[in-house]
């Protein structure tokens, strides 16, 4: 596989879904990103990223982990969700593959803009789920960082103050939850 074979996927999906390239980037870049590239077998299990280097390995690590009960595993070049996502592909193998994994990725993103009306809000939900208002503020915030550290993207002052304020406690992350 081609060590860009994530980002080549990027365009077409962005441009297929509406979606800026730079947001989308973005997200995988915040989901796989190791020296500003992504890669196509990431796992992420239990709060650990394992980067295997094919996919025989990937699927192997898969299987360690589901075989012991593990339920939420994330996959591929967007990360997506083994227990949510898995019905949108048609095997565990296309899971990883960087065109059907990136495909997902932006029609779940686009959804997401769609249903809460800006790409900060669909960003802030495509990792942290619509109850965590303390997890979408840290990957929103993550999220912007990689904007501006590939050059796409930079710190408005409004930003800048959201990401340098601390999350919202979960006390209040449950009185100021959006509908």
């Amino acid at each position: 596989m081609q060590p860009d074979a994530c980002e080549k996927e990027l365009v077409r999906a962005a441009a297929k879904y509406k979606i800026p390239l730079p947001i989308l980037y973005a997200v995988g870049l915040t989901e796989t990103g190791v020296n500003g590239k992504m890669h196509p077998f990431t796992l992420y299990i239990e709060g650990k990223d394992y980067q295997p280097k094919t996919l025989t390995e990937a699927l192997a690590r898969f299987k360690e982990a589901n075989d012991r009960g593990v339920k939420l595993i994330d996959i591929g070049c967007m990360q997506a969700n083994f227990y949510w996502h898995r019905a949108e592909f048609k095997s565990l193998e296309a899971m990883f593959d960087p065109r059907e994994n990136v495909e997902q990725a932006a029609r779940f993103l686009s959804e997401l803009k769609q249903r809460h009306g800006s790409w900060t809000m669909a960003a802030a939900r495509y990792n942290a789920g619509p109850n965590n208002n303390v997890a979408q503020h840290r990957y929103v915030c993550r999220v912007m960082k990689n904007l501006v550290a590939v050059g796409v993207g930079a710190w408005t002052p409004s930003a800048k103050a959201f990401c340098d304020a601390p999350p919202p406690s979960p006390q209040q992350a449950q009185v100021q939850q959006p509908d």
